[in-house]
């Protein structure tokens, strides 16, 4: 064939490609075309659903493949829906593979996710993911091997199984994080404070379902603990008392869990604004311990407004110095001016009195109270020892003496007594002023014993309170709260007024006037009583970030005789209140109503405004 034919050949076959391809693409734009998608063309309103199938997929599993895969129809965290069956053939591909990563974190090896996108009748799509579990990777081996350390050495673990791991556990990637930090925090805490983990190695025997792995680390050298420096710059704490504060003594195996209680014991002093617990250079194989603090204002000044229509006005105002003489010193000077009360008090405490978790209480109280259930000039004295039972409990032993002049409806009589007041608390509460969770109860007996009106005298006062919270969503909180009390006298006028029992007002039966819910003389005055029994409940709703509001019933009564007596009803009051939250605790103003209102007795309602919840 000449030069010529050729190409006239050639020409002809690249002219009939090109005319082929032009119409397979007319073809392919018209089927597009036809069925309405497109796979490059950008198209509005895609519509697609997204479904997990297949066997005994754990429920957990299952919530954790819906939470990796990124492919959902709402366009959640504002990624758009894919606009193309290409996108989203492509998209659903990639969360097959997280979904694999998904059953591979939790030990299912052999497992294996699908997808498949399927057209539903009537229009749309179906993306389908078929996941097939298969059986689960246990661990087989779980080691630790030590560069510098080839033939161990004292607390160097060589196996999981040392630091809690039991056998036949799953391979779950979170069991192998758990225990790679459990392995550095053991070495930490015996000895090795620079220990590092160099790498992870996870070997899995498919065939088996077995998994062995092995953590290479670094362990360095093993150090005891050296001497304490103490770095105060203008601070006047004792650096003997800041030593006596740590949990480890120079010469013990480093351990950092015994830094972090140190740190943790500072902090509780409330005496710094910053601590910072370092390792200066070792010497000789021990590491010198480097506290660095800096105090806080060890001087308080607070003053305080409360309001009832009950009992009035009254202001309040204290000085505080927390570290009087440089150990965690605490004296409180206060002083309270009140239309029923008014009071001059000190209060000091020193901590580690004796033993680290004892405490040496002492305490004046000069006062003067003029209520309609008696009037009252006293001192009062008193000094105790209070000690740390466990982190929940604490008990107290004191003694205390009284001069008191009572005059009620019963005439005037002096007093002169001393108390042993033995106290047990029991406290989990979250919050001092504004708890949510926890437990509060408090169980109180004083024997006393003295002169009446220059005639020998005993009695014995035991009182029990107790509240409990528990706040099923963040913004609700229920509280409940008892009271029972009893004095084991002869008469109550053995008892001077300020000692009685009396129910009625802000921190009691609300709706009902100060003391007032309890026996009365002829005149409708409280005359206090020898027994007590109260009970509250509250609901507390923090509407907004500041603002809460609370609705309330409370019950109770004081009775002449030293039980309560169950024939006599208890008085309920019941209201409403709102809380400003604010740094210090919430303001509180509550409006309350007798529900069992007295002719000539009771108010229609009671107003109480002060600081803090009620209970």
């Amino acid at each position: 064939m000449s030069a010529a034919l050729k190409q006239l050949a050639l020409l002809m076959a690249l002219t009939l490609a090109a005319a082929t391809a032009a119409h397979a693409e007319e073809e392919t734009q018209k089927s597009e075309a036809e069925d309405g998608y497109s796979w490059e063309r950008a198209e509005d309103g895609i519509e697609f659903s997204t479904r997990i199938a297949g066997r005994r997929i754990p429920d957990y599993v299952r919530a954790l493949m819906e939470n990796a895969q990124g492919l959902t129809p709402d366009a959640k965290d504002g990624v758009p829906p894919p606009a193309t069956l290409a996108q989203l053939r492509r998209r659903a591909e990639e969360d097959a593979e997280a979904m694999k990563e998904v059953l591979r974190s939790e030990a299912y090896y052999n497992g294996s996710v699908s997808s498949s996108v399927r057209q539903r009748e009537g229009g749309g799509f179906e993306v389908v993911y078929l996941v097939v579990m298969g059986p689960r990777t246990m661990i087989r081996n779980f080691t630790m091997q030590y560069s510098g350390h080839r033939q161990g050495g004292p607390g160097l673990v060589e196996s999981a199984s040392e630091l809690g791991l039991k056998p036949g556990r799953a391979a779950t990637a979170q069991r192998v994080i758990d225990f790679t930090q459990k392995a550095i925090t053991h070495l930490h805490n015996n000895g090795y404070p620079n220990a590092k983990l160099d790498r992870r190695r996870v070997i899995v025997d498919l065939s088996a379902n077995l998994a062995d792995i092995t953590l290479y680390i670094t362990a360095h050298e093993r150090y005891v603990f050296g001497p304490v420096l103490v770095s105060n710059e203008g601070g006047r704490t004792d650096p003997d008392y800041v030593r006596g504060l740590t949990a480890f003594k120079a010469g013990e195996v480093y351990d950092r869990s015994k830094v972090d209680a140190t740190s943790e014991a500072l902090r509780k002093t409330n005496l710094f604004s910053a601590i910072g617990i370092s390792s200066a250079e070792p010497e000789d194989g021990a590491l010198p311990q480097q506290i660095e603090l800096t105090e806080r204002e060890a001087r308080t000044v607070r003053l305080g407004v409360k309001w009832s229509s009950s009992e009035g006005a009254g202001v309040t105002g204290s000085w505080e110095h927390r570290n009087l003489f440089g150990r965690a010193e605490k004296l409180m000077l206060a002083l309270e001016i009140a239309q029923i009360e008014q009071s001059a008090t000190a209060d000091f405490r020193k901590p580690r009195f004796l033993r680290e978790d004892q405490s040496l209480l002492a305490s004046f109280e000069i006062a003067r109270e003029d209520s309609d259930a008696y009037k009252e000039d006293r001192i009062k004295t008193g000094v105790s020892l209070e000690r740390v039972l466990t982190p929940e409990w604490t008990g107290s032993l004191g003694l205390t003496f009284q001069l008191s002049e009572t005059e009620d409806s019963n005439g005037r009589i002096s007093y002169q007594l001393f108390g042993v007041p033995v106290t047990l608390k029991y406290d989990t509460a979250d919050d001092l002023l504004d708890p949510k969770q926890g437990i509060r109860a408090t169980l109180q007996g004083t024997p006393y014993f003295g002169a009446s009106d220059e005639e020998p005298t005993t009695f014995t006062k035991l009182e029990a309170t107790g509240s409990t919270y528990v706040t099923p969503l963040e913004e609700l909180t229920f509280a409940f709260r008892g009271r029972y009390g009893m004095i084991a006298a002869g008469e109550t006028t053995d008892v001077p007024g300020s000692t009685r029992f009396y129910a009625g007002g802000g921190g009691s039966v609300r709706g009902y006037g100060y003391q007032m819910a309890g026996p009365l003389d002829a005149s409708n005055d409280p005359t206090g009583g020898r027994s007590v029994l109260e009970a509250n409940v509250e609901v507390r709703y923090r509407a907004f970030e500041d603002i809460g509001i609370v609705a309330f019933v409370d019950g109770g009564q004081a009775y002449d005789d030293p039980t309560p007596s169950f024939g006599d009803p208890l008085l309920w009051g019941a209201g409403l209140g709102l809380r400003y939250y604010t740094p210090i605790g919430p303001v509180r103003l509550d409006v309350a109503v007798p529900l069992n209102r007295r002719d000539n007795v009771d108010d229609a309602f009671q107003i109480y405004v002060s600081l803090g919840q009620a209970f």
